[in-house]
């Protein structure tokens, strides 16, 4: 597993629309390193779905009741 490059961080904090200082970027670089860990271990094949994924329609073809 690798860690978090600092180029990766500031491609995250642009596609954010995050300015960072430049004195941050090490600090920030650990913390998202320490808070991916855990999702970078889990075997995605492993997790079983409970429930199907929700669909959302953006174009407000749909009424209230769910009828068109």
């Amino acid at each position: 597993m690798s860690d978090v490059t600092l180029d990766e961080v500031k491609k995250r904090a642009q596609a954010a629309g995050l300015a960072l200082r430049e004195d941050r970027l090490e600090m920030v670089r650990r913390l998202l390193t320490d808070a991916l860990a855990p999702l970078r271990k889990t075997d995605s094949r492993a997790v079983q779905a409970i429930e199907p994924a929700v669909t959302f329609d953006a174009t407000g073809g749909g009424t209230a009741d769910g009828t068109r």
